[in-house]
Protein backbone atom coordinates (compact mmCIF):
# COMPACT_ATOMS: atom_id res chain seq x y z
CA UNK A 1 0.00 0.00 0.00
CA UNK A 2 1.30 3.36 -0.91
CA UNK A 3 2.04 5.92 1.67
CA UNK A 4 0.09 9.33 1.31
CA UNK A 5 2.52 12.39 0.78
CA UNK A 6 1.55 16.02 2.71
CA UNK A 7 1.73 18.85 0.58
CA UNK A 8 3.89 21.52 3.09
CA UNK A 9 1.85 24.58 3.91
CA UNK A 10 3.18 27.63 3.28
CA UNK A 11 3.51 29.08 6.40
CA UNK A 12 5.15 25.83 7.94
CA UNK A 13 8.16 26.46 5.21
CA UNK A 14 8.06 30.19 6.51
CA UNK A 15 8.22 29.06 10.25
CA UNK A 16 10.82 26.93 9.66
CA UNK A 17 13.05 29.00 7.90
CA UNK A 18 12.72 31.54 10.61
CA UNK A 19 13.04 28.85 13.14
CA UNK A 20 16.53 28.47 11.15
CA UNK A 21 17.39 32.07 11.58
CA UNK A 22 16.62 32.21 14.74
CA UNK A 23 18.77 29.14 15.62
CA UNK A 24 21.84 30.99 13.68
CA UNK A 25 21.75 34.00 15.17
CA UNK A 26 21.60 32.99 19.01
CA UNK A 27 24.86 30.85 18.16
CA UNK A 28 26.87 33.48 16.90
CA UNK A 29 25.16 35.48 19.78
CA UNK A 30 26.57 32.80 22.15
CA UNK A 31 30.04 32.90 20.38
CA UNK A 32 30.34 36.39 20.32
CA UNK A 33 29.70 36.86 23.90
CA UNK A 34 32.34 34.14 24.51
CA UNK A 35 34.88 36.26 22.60
CA UNK A 36 34.07 38.98 24.74
CA UNK A 37 34.34 37.64 27.68
CA UNK A 38 37.61 35.56 27.01
CA UNK A 39 39.28 38.73 25.54
CA UNK A 40 38.34 40.61 28.30
CA UNK A 41 39.50 38.11 30.88
CA UNK A 42 43.06 37.93 29.05
CA UNK A 43 43.42 41.28 28.94
CA UNK A 44 44.01 41.26 32.30
CA UNK A 45 47.46 39.04 32.28
CA UNK A 46 50.58 41.07 32.32
CA UNK A 47 54.35 40.88 33.41
CA UNK A 48 56.93 42.82 34.68
CA UNK A 49 53.84 45.10 34.78
CA UNK A 50 52.88 45.59 31.48
CA UNK A 51 49.80 44.19 29.87
CA UNK A 52 50.30 40.86 27.84
CA UNK A 53 49.27 40.68 24.15
CA UNK A 54 47.25 37.81 24.69
CA UNK A 55 43.55 39.24 24.04
CA UNK A 56 44.96 41.25 20.91
CA UNK A 57 46.24 38.13 19.67
CA UNK A 58 42.76 36.49 19.58
CA UNK A 59 41.23 39.53 17.76
CA UNK A 60 43.24 38.11 14.65
CA UNK A 61 42.29 34.53 15.96
CA UNK A 62 38.60 34.99 15.42
CA UNK A 63 36.78 32.83 13.42
CA UNK A 64 34.03 35.91 12.17
CA UNK A 65 33.91 39.65 11.92
CA UNK A 66 31.54 39.04 14.85
CA UNK A 67 33.83 36.98 17.01
CA UNK A 68 36.47 39.63 15.98
CA UNK A 69 34.91 42.86 16.94
CA UNK A 70 33.38 41.28 20.04
CA UNK A 71 37.31 40.23 21.18
CA UNK A 72 38.22 43.59 19.81
CA UNK A 73 35.60 45.19 22.60
CA UNK A 74 36.44 42.76 25.02
CA UNK A 75 39.96 43.68 24.62
CA UNK A 76 39.82 47.22 24.68
CA UNK A 77 37.16 47.57 27.61
CA UNK A 78 39.49 44.97 29.74
CA UNK A 79 42.79 46.92 28.45
CA UNK A 80 41.38 50.24 30.24
CA UNK A 81 39.82 48.87 33.09
CA UNK A 82 42.88 46.85 34.54
CA UNK A 83 45.55 48.85 33.33
CA UNK A 84 43.93 52.15 32.94
CA UNK A 85 44.53 54.80 30.19
CA UNK A 86 48.91 55.05 30.09
CA UNK A 87 49.09 51.54 30.05
CA UNK A 88 46.47 50.67 27.95
CA UNK A 89 47.65 52.75 25.14
CA UNK A 90 50.03 50.32 23.35
CA UNK A 91 47.39 47.16 23.59
CA UNK A 92 44.48 49.35 22.29
CA UNK A 93 46.89 50.01 19.05
CA UNK A 94 47.75 46.69 18.72
CA UNK A 95 43.95 45.52 18.96
CA UNK A 96 42.73 47.65 16.51
CA UNK A 97 46.02 46.67 14.07
CA UNK A 98 45.05 43.13 14.57
CA UNK A 99 41.48 43.74 13.52
CA UNK A 100 42.43 45.79 10.89
CA UNK A 101 45.19 42.88 9.97
CA UNK A 102 41.94 40.34 10.48
CA UNK A 103 39.58 42.47 7.88
CA UNK A 104 42.16 42.23 5.50
CA UNK A 105 43.91 38.96 5.56
CA UNK A 106 40.61 37.01 6.44
CA UNK A 107 40.80 34.66 3.15
CA UNK A 108 44.58 35.55 2.36
CA UNK A 109 46.82 32.12 3.57
CA UNK A 110 48.92 34.25 5.58
CA UNK A 111 50.75 33.08 8.65
CA UNK A 112 48.93 34.57 11.42
CA UNK A 113 51.17 33.81 14.26
CA UNK A 114 54.11 35.54 11.98
CA UNK A 115 51.43 38.27 11.15
CA UNK A 116 50.68 38.79 15.11
CA UNK A 117 53.97 39.08 16.14
CA UNK A 118 55.15 41.89 13.25
CA UNK A 119 51.96 44.31 14.24
CA UNK A 120 53.49 43.38 17.90
CA UNK A 121 56.67 44.22 17.07
CA UNK A 122 55.85 47.07 14.71
CA UNK A 123 53.40 48.92 17.41
CA UNK A 124 55.89 48.29 20.58
CA UNK A 125 58.46 50.09 17.98
CA UNK A 126 56.35 52.90 17.77
CA UNK A 127 55.60 53.32 21.33
CA UNK A 128 59.03 52.91 22.25
CA UNK A 129 60.50 55.47 20.22
CA UNK A 130 58.27 57.86 21.40
CA UNK A 131 59.13 56.85 25.17
CA UNK A 132 62.77 56.57 24.53
CA UNK A 133 64.69 53.88 23.93
CA UNK A 134 66.23 51.18 27.21
CA UNK A 135 67.04 48.13 28.13
CA UNK A 136 64.44 46.88 29.57
CA UNK A 137 61.87 48.16 27.36
CA UNK A 138 63.32 47.11 24.96
CA UNK A 139 63.36 43.16 26.60
CA UNK A 140 59.73 43.79 27.00
CA UNK A 141 59.25 44.57 23.53
CA UNK A 142 60.75 41.29 22.64
CA UNK A 143 59.30 38.95 25.27
CA UNK A 144 55.91 40.32 24.31
CA UNK A 145 56.62 39.86 20.78
CA UNK A 146 57.69 35.66 21.37
CA UNK A 147 54.13 35.84 23.37
CA UNK A 148 52.28 37.67 19.94
CA UNK A 149 53.75 34.68 18.32
CA UNK A 150 53.19 31.97 20.68
CA UNK A 151 49.26 32.70 21.20
CA UNK A 152 48.30 32.01 17.64
CA UNK A 153 50.29 29.64 17.12
CA UNK A 154 49.26 27.33 20.21
CA UNK A 155 45.51 28.34 19.23
CA UNK A 156 45.54 27.63 14.95
CA UNK A 157 47.40 24.81 15.86
CA UNK A 158 45.87 21.73 13.57
CA UNK A 159 45.06 18.81 16.47
CA UNK A 160 46.72 15.38 16.51
CA UNK A 161 45.94 12.89 14.16
CA UNK A 162 42.89 10.65 15.31
CA UNK A 163 43.90 7.16 16.97
CA UNK A 164 43.29 3.70 14.97
CA UNK A 165 40.40 3.03 17.10
CA UNK A 166 37.70 5.22 16.36
CA UNK A 167 36.22 7.08 19.04
CA UNK A 168 33.04 6.91 20.79
CA UNK A 169 30.60 9.73 19.71
CA UNK A 170 29.59 11.35 23.34
CA UNK A 171 33.64 11.64 23.53
CA UNK A 172 33.93 13.65 20.67
CA UNK A 173 33.65 17.60 21.71
CA UNK A 174 31.61 19.55 19.61
CA UNK A 175 32.92 21.90 16.97
CA UNK A 176 31.88 24.78 18.89
CA UNK A 177 34.59 23.69 21.84
CA UNK A 178 37.31 23.33 19.82
CA UNK A 179 39.07 26.66 20.42
CA UNK A 180 38.20 26.67 23.96
CA UNK A 181 39.99 23.16 24.33
CA UNK A 182 43.27 24.86 22.41
CA UNK A 183 43.04 28.06 24.62
CA UNK A 184 42.94 25.91 27.74
CA UNK A 185 45.77 23.73 26.41
CA UNK A 186 47.66 26.82 25.70
CA UNK A 187 47.10 28.71 29.03
CA UNK A 188 48.03 25.26 30.57
CA UNK A 189 51.37 24.95 28.80
CA UNK A 190 52.19 28.90 30.09
CA UNK A 191 51.63 27.86 33.31
CA UNK A 192 53.63 24.84 33.37
CA UNK A 193 56.91 26.73 31.42
CA UNK A 194 56.59 29.56 34.06
CA UNK A 195 56.06 27.73 37.24
CA UNK A 196 59.66 25.64 36.11
CA UNK A 197 61.57 27.97 35.48
CA UNK A 198 64.72 28.59 38.16
CA UNK A 199 63.87 31.00 40.45
CA UNK A 200 65.34 34.54 39.87
CA UNK A 201 66.12 35.49 43.31
CA UNK A 202 69.55 34.01 44.34
CA UNK A 203 71.11 33.76 47.20
CA UNK A 204 73.34 36.74 49.13
CA UNK A 205 76.74 35.91 48.28
CA UNK A 206 78.94 38.35 50.88
CA UNK A 207 81.95 37.45 48.63
CA UNK A 208 80.72 39.46 46.06
CA UNK A 209 80.16 42.45 48.53
CA UNK A 210 83.59 41.68 50.48
CA UNK A 211 84.80 41.64 46.52
CA UNK A 212 83.66 45.17 45.45
CA UNK A 213 84.39 46.96 48.59
CA UNK A 214 88.11 45.62 48.61
CA UNK A 215 88.62 46.70 44.81
CA UNK A 216 87.66 49.94 45.78
CA UNK A 217 89.43 50.51 49.12
CA UNK A 218 92.06 48.03 49.79
CA UNK A 219 93.22 48.15 46.13
CA UNK A 220 95.42 51.12 46.99
CA UNK A 221 96.33 50.68 50.73
CA UNK A 222 99.71 50.29 51.94
CA UNK A 223 98.77 47.62 53.59
CA UNK A 224 97.30 45.54 50.81
CA UNK A 225 100.05 42.88 50.00
CA UNK A 226 100.12 42.65 54.49
CA UNK A 227 96.19 42.04 54.22
CA UNK A 228 95.44 39.96 50.79
CA UNK A 229 98.68 37.74 50.46
CA UNK A 230 100.69 37.60 53.69
CA UNK A 231 97.82 37.19 55.83
CA UNK A 232 95.14 36.10 53.50
CA UNK A 233 93.69 33.59 55.54
CA UNK A 234 93.25 35.34 58.42
CA UNK A 235 91.40 38.08 56.53
CA UNK A 236 89.36 35.77 54.90
CA UNK A 237 88.65 33.99 58.25
CA UNK A 238 87.71 37.50 59.81
CA UNK A 239 85.52 38.54 57.21
CA UNK A 240 83.94 35.03 57.26
CA UNK A 241 83.14 35.24 60.98
CA UNK A 242 81.13 38.82 60.80
CA UNK A 243 79.31 37.15 57.51
CA UNK A 244 75.94 36.12 59.66
CA UNK A 245 75.93 39.13 61.19
CA UNK A 246 75.98 41.70 58.19
CA UNK A 247 73.48 38.91 56.37
CA UNK A 248 71.16 38.95 59.32
CA UNK A 249 70.83 43.23 60.15
CA UNK A 250 71.69 44.10 56.40
CA UNK A 251 74.14 46.68 57.24
CA UNK A 252 78.06 45.96 58.43
CA UNK A 253 78.98 47.73 61.76
CA UNK A 254 82.45 47.77 63.50
CA UNK A 255 81.39 45.38 66.13
CA UNK A 256 80.92 42.62 63.58
CA UNK A 257 84.61 42.40 62.52
CA UNK A 258 87.31 40.68 64.79
CA UNK A 259 89.48 43.23 66.87
CA UNK A 260 92.17 41.12 64.68
CA UNK A 261 91.19 42.73 61.68
CA UNK A 262 90.16 46.07 62.48
CA UNK A 263 93.36 46.91 64.22
CA UNK A 264 95.62 45.39 61.25
CA UNK A 265 93.10 47.62 58.75
CA UNK A 266 94.31 51.22 58.85
CA UNK A 267 91.09 52.01 56.60
CA UNK A 268 87.99 50.15 58.47
CA UNK A 269 85.41 53.28 58.47
CA UNK A 270 86.18 53.35 54.82
CA UNK A 271 86.32 49.25 54.48
CA UNK A 272 82.88 49.74 56.24
CA UNK A 273 81.58 52.40 54.07
CA UNK A 274 82.55 50.27 50.90
CA UNK A 275 80.52 47.35 52.40
CA UNK A 276 77.60 49.12 53.21
CA UNK A 277 77.63 50.60 50.39
CA UNK A 278 77.91 47.47 48.26
CA UNK A 279 75.61 45.42 50.71
CA UNK A 280 72.71 48.32 49.74
CA UNK A 281 72.83 47.73 45.85
CA UNK A 282 73.25 43.95 46.69
CA UNK A 283 69.83 43.74 48.31
CA UNK A 284 68.29 47.03 45.95
CA UNK A 285 68.80 44.12 43.14
CA UNK A 286 67.91 41.44 45.16
CA UNK A 287 63.88 43.56 45.75
CA UNK A 288 64.05 43.86 42.10
CA UNK A 289 64.56 40.43 41.65
CA UNK A 290 61.69 39.51 44.34
CA UNK A 291 59.14 41.67 42.06
CA UNK A 292 60.05 40.43 38.97
CA UNK A 293 59.68 36.25 40.58
CA UNK A 294 56.49 37.63 42.55
CA UNK A 295 55.43 38.89 38.93
CA UNK A 296 56.14 35.59 37.22
CA UNK A 297 53.94 33.48 39.51
CA UNK A 298 51.40 35.74 39.79
CA UNK A 299 51.34 35.50 35.69
CA UNK A 300 51.73 31.81 36.54
CA UNK A 301 48.17 31.99 38.44
CA UNK A 302 46.15 33.93 36.03
CA UNK A 303 47.12 31.53 33.41
CA UNK A 304 45.76 28.45 35.88
CA UNK A 305 42.41 29.93 36.83
CA UNK A 306 41.69 31.50 33.45
CA UNK A 307 42.14 27.22 32.46
CA UNK A 308 39.87 26.33 35.19
CA UNK A 309 37.15 29.11 34.22
CA UNK A 310 36.88 27.95 30.49
CA UNK A 311 36.47 24.60 31.94
CA UNK A 312 33.77 25.52 34.35
CA UNK A 313 32.13 27.90 31.51
CA UNK A 314 31.38 24.21 29.50
CA UNK A 315 30.57 22.26 32.98
CA UNK A 316 26.84 20.93 32.86
CA UNK A 317 24.21 22.32 34.85
CA UNK A 318 22.91 20.55 37.41
CA UNK A 319 19.10 20.15 37.12
CA UNK A 320 18.29 19.66 41.29
CA UNK A 321 15.09 21.19 42.78
CA UNK A 322 15.49 23.97 45.19
CA UNK A 323 14.74 22.60 48.50
CA UNK A 324 15.59 26.06 50.91
CA UNK A 325 15.26 29.59 50.29
CA UNK A 326 18.18 32.00 51.98
CA UNK A 327 16.80 34.94 54.25
CA UNK A 328 19.40 37.45 53.44
CA UNK A 329 19.16 41.06 55.40
CA UNK A 330 22.31 43.09 55.90
CA UNK A 331 22.92 46.07 57.82
CA UNK A 332 25.05 48.98 57.00
CA UNK A 333 26.58 52.20 58.58
CA UNK A 334 29.04 54.66 57.35
CA UNK A 335 31.83 55.54 60.52
CA UNK A 336 30.89 58.71 61.97
CA UNK A 337 30.66 61.95 60.46
CA UNK A 338 30.39 60.29 57.07
CA UNK A 339 27.48 58.68 54.98
CA UNK A 340 29.63 56.76 52.79
CA UNK A 341 30.20 53.18 53.61
CA UNK A 342 33.39 51.33 52.35
CA UNK A 343 32.08 48.46 52.78
CA UNK A 344 29.82 46.34 49.92
CA UNK A 345 28.21 43.65 49.20
CA UNK A 346 26.63 41.55 46.92
CA UNK A 347 24.13 38.34 46.44
CA UNK A 348 23.61 36.48 43.38
CA UNK A 349 23.17 32.86 41.77
CA UNK A 350 26.00 31.26 39.90
CA UNK A 351 25.24 29.91 36.29
CA UNK A 352 25.55 26.41 38.28
CA UNK A 353 22.71 27.22 41.06
CA UNK A 354 24.68 27.98 43.66
CA UNK A 355 24.00 30.78 46.26
CA UNK A 356 26.80 33.66 46.44
CA UNK A 357 26.97 35.99 49.15
CA UNK A 358 29.88 38.24 49.30
CA UNK A 359 31.23 41.14 51.85
CA UNK A 360 34.56 43.14 50.76
CA UNK A 361 36.00 45.71 53.23
CA UNK A 362 37.86 48.47 51.77
CA UNK A 363 40.62 49.74 52.90
CA UNK A 364 40.25 52.68 55.12
CA UNK A 365 36.93 54.37 54.80
CA UNK A 366 34.91 57.00 52.86
CA UNK A 367 34.90 57.22 49.35
CA UNK A 368 37.99 55.49 48.00
CA UNK A 369 37.58 52.35 50.14
CA UNK A 370 34.21 53.03 48.38
CA UNK A 371 35.94 52.44 45.08
CA UNK A 372 37.94 49.99 45.81
CA UNK A 373 35.26 47.47 47.81
CA UNK A 374 32.80 48.00 44.70
CA UNK A 375 35.68 46.82 42.07
CA UNK A 376 36.66 43.66 43.91
CA UNK A 377 33.26 42.78 44.68
CA UNK A 378 32.29 43.05 40.58
CA UNK A 379 35.40 41.27 39.81
CA UNK A 380 34.29 38.30 42.11
CA UNK A 381 31.05 38.46 40.74
CA UNK A 382 31.73 38.07 37.75
CA UNK A 383 34.33 35.19 37.90
CA UNK A 384 31.59 33.48 40.34
CA UNK A 385 28.75 34.06 38.13
CA UNK A 386 30.36 31.85 35.50
CA UNK A 387 30.84 29.23 37.62
CA UNK A 388 34.36 30.03 38.52
CA UNK A 389 35.66 27.83 42.13
CA UNK A 390 35.51 30.46 44.94
CA UNK A 391 39.41 29.99 45.60
CA UNK A 392 40.14 30.41 42.12
CA UNK A 393 38.58 33.64 42.15
CA UNK A 394 40.18 34.95 45.29
CA UNK A 395 43.74 34.21 43.90
CA UNK A 396 42.74 35.67 40.75
CA UNK A 397 42.35 39.02 43.05
CA UNK A 398 45.35 38.35 44.85
CA UNK A 399 46.92 38.36 41.32
CA UNK A 400 45.79 41.74 40.62
CA UNK A 401 46.05 43.22 44.09
CA UNK A 402 49.98 42.47 43.63
CA UNK A 403 50.30 43.72 40.30
CA UNK A 404 48.99 47.25 41.36
CA UNK A 405 50.73 50.12 41.89
CA UNK A 406 48.98 51.29 44.96
CA UNK A 407 49.07 49.68 48.14
CA UNK A 408 45.35 49.48 48.79
CA UNK A 409 43.40 46.27 49.77
CA UNK A 410 39.97 45.14 50.31
CA UNK A 411 38.93 42.28 52.87
CA UNK A 412 37.02 39.27 51.48
CA UNK A 413 33.90 37.05 52.56
CA UNK A 414 32.86 35.09 50.59
CA UNK A 415 29.88 32.00 50.92
CA UNK A 416 28.84 29.82 48.34
CA UNK A 417 25.89 28.12 49.14
CA UNK A 418 23.80 24.79 47.68
CA UNK A 419 19.91 25.50 47.96
CA UNK A 420 19.37 22.01 47.24
CA UNK A 421 21.79 20.38 50.44
CA UNK A 422 22.16 23.02 52.33
CA UNK A 423 25.85 22.82 52.29
CA UNK A 424 28.32 25.73 52.42
CA UNK A 425 31.90 26.68 51.64
CA UNK A 426 32.64 30.16 53.52
CA UNK A 427 36.29 31.59 51.87
CA UNK A 428 37.59 34.32 54.20
CA UNK A 429 40.43 36.26 53.28
CA UNK A 430 41.82 38.58 55.60
CA UNK A 431 38.05 39.57 57.06
CA UNK A 432 36.69 39.71 60.55
CA UNK A 433 35.75 36.41 62.26
CA UNK A 434 32.80 35.24 61.30
CA UNK A 435 29.78 33.67 63.71
CA UNK A 436 27.91 30.42 63.18
CA UNK A 437 24.44 30.85 65.60
CA UNK A 438 22.33 27.71 66.73
CA UNK A 439 20.02 27.52 69.27
CA UNK A 440 21.94 30.11 71.17
CA UNK A 441 25.23 28.40 71.00
CA UNK A 442 27.83 30.50 69.37
CA UNK A 443 30.91 29.54 66.77
CA UNK A 444 33.29 32.03 65.91
CA UNK A 445 34.88 31.43 62.14
CA UNK A 446 38.02 32.64 60.92
CA UNK A 447 41.60 34.27 62.45
CA UNK A 448 42.59 37.34 62.30
CA UNK A 449 45.03 37.51 58.48
CA UNK A 450 46.44 39.68 56.15
CA UNK A 451 44.05 40.93 53.68
CA UNK A 452 44.89 39.66 49.89
CA UNK A 453 47.56 41.49 47.64
CA UNK A 454 50.77 40.89 50.21
CA UNK A 455 51.92 38.32 48.57
CA UNK A 456 51.58 36.51 45.20
CA UNK A 457 52.41 32.83 46.36
CA UNK A 458 52.46 30.54 49.54
CA UNK A 459 48.87 32.37 50.70
CA UNK A 460 45.70 30.80 49.67
CA UNK A 461 42.21 32.09 51.82
CA UNK A 462 40.61 30.33 54.12
CA UNK A 463 38.21 27.67 54.27
CA UNK A 464 35.07 26.32 56.05
CA UNK A 465 32.58 24.15 55.39
CA UNK A 466 29.44 24.98 56.97
CA UNK A 467 25.54 23.26 56.64
CA UNK A 468 22.63 25.86 57.22
CA UNK A 469 20.25 23.04 56.45
CA UNK A 470 19.18 23.01 60.17
CA UNK A 471 18.42 26.28 61.26
CA UNK A 472 22.10 28.08 61.79
CA UNK A 473 22.18 31.52 61.13
CA UNK A 474 25.62 32.49 59.65
CA UNK A 475 26.48 36.56 60.55
CA UNK A 476 29.21 37.75 58.37
CA UNK A 477 31.05 41.37 59.66
CA UNK A 478 33.51 44.02 58.62
CA UNK A 479 36.30 45.13 60.57
CA UNK A 480 34.12 48.27 61.70
CA UNK A 481 31.07 45.51 63.12
CA UNK A 482 33.30 42.89 64.81
CA UNK A 483 34.40 43.97 68.62
CA UNK A 484 34.44 42.18 72.10
CA UNK A 485 31.03 42.81 73.07
CA UNK A 486 29.46 41.27 69.16
CA UNK A 487 29.14 37.33 70.82
CA UNK A 488 27.51 38.64 73.69
CA UNK A 489 24.84 40.03 71.92
CA UNK A 490 24.04 37.22 69.68
CA UNK A 491 23.64 35.29 72.80
CA UNK A 492 20.83 38.05 73.51
CA UNK A 493 19.47 37.67 70.59
CA UNK A 494 16.96 34.94 70.94
CA UNK A 495 14.23 35.81 68.66
CA UNK A 496 13.70 38.37 65.86
CA UNK A 497 14.24 38.37 62.20
CA UNK A 498 17.45 38.22 60.28
CA UNK A 499 16.51 41.97 59.44
CA UNK A 500 16.43 42.74 63.58
CA UNK A 501 19.37 40.77 63.93
CA UNK A 502 21.75 42.49 61.47
CA UNK A 503 20.46 45.44 62.70
CA UNK A 504 21.43 45.09 66.00
CA UNK A 505 24.93 44.15 65.11
CA UNK A 506 25.81 47.40 63.58
CA UNK A 507 24.75 49.64 67.07
CA UNK A 508 28.10 50.85 68.45
CA UNK A 509 27.90 52.13 72.15
CA UNK A 510 30.90 54.46 71.66
CA UNK A 511 29.38 57.83 70.64
CA UNK A 512 32.52 57.99 67.81
CA UNK A 513 32.63 54.96 65.51
CA UNK A 514 36.00 55.20 63.93
CA UNK A 515 35.40 52.46 61.49
CA UNK A 516 32.58 51.46 58.77
CA UNK A 517 29.83 48.96 60.09
CA UNK A 518 28.47 45.88 57.65
CA UNK A 519 26.59 42.81 59.31
CA UNK A 520 25.32 39.96 56.78
CA UNK A 521 22.97 38.07 58.36
CA UNK A 522 21.62 34.81 56.49
CA UNK A 523 19.55 31.89 57.45
CA UNK A 524 17.64 29.20 55.13
CA UNK A 525 13.78 28.61 55.11
CA UNK A 526 12.78 24.94 54.23
CA UNK A 527 10.22 25.46 51.06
Amino acid sequence: MKGIQLKEKPTQRIGALCAGWTDAWRQKGREGLQALALSFLLSGLGFFSVPLPVAACLVLCAGSPGQAGAALLGACGGYILFWGWDLAMEPLALSLSCFVGFALFRRTPVSRPGLCAGLCGAVGALFLLDSGLGVLPLLQLVGRTGVAALVPALLLREPPAAPQQEAPLHSIPAPALQPQLRVQKALRLMHGILMREDPIVQPIRLAEVYDEAAERVCSCCVRHTLCWEQHAEDTYRDLCAAGELIVGRGEAQREDFPARFTERCCHTAGFLTAVNQAMDQFLSRRREAFRREEGRRVAAGQYLALERLLGALTRPVPDAAQCYAPELAVGSAGRTGSEISGDRGSAFRDRLGNYCVLLCDGMGSGMEARVESDRATRLLTAFLESGMEGDTALELLNGFYVLRKQAVFSTVDLLKLDLHSGAAILYKWGAAPSYLWRDGEIEEIGTAAPPPGLAASRRTPEQYELSLREGETLVMLSDGAYGEETAHRLTEFTQGSVRDLAACLIVQNEPDAEDDRTAVVLRLKQM
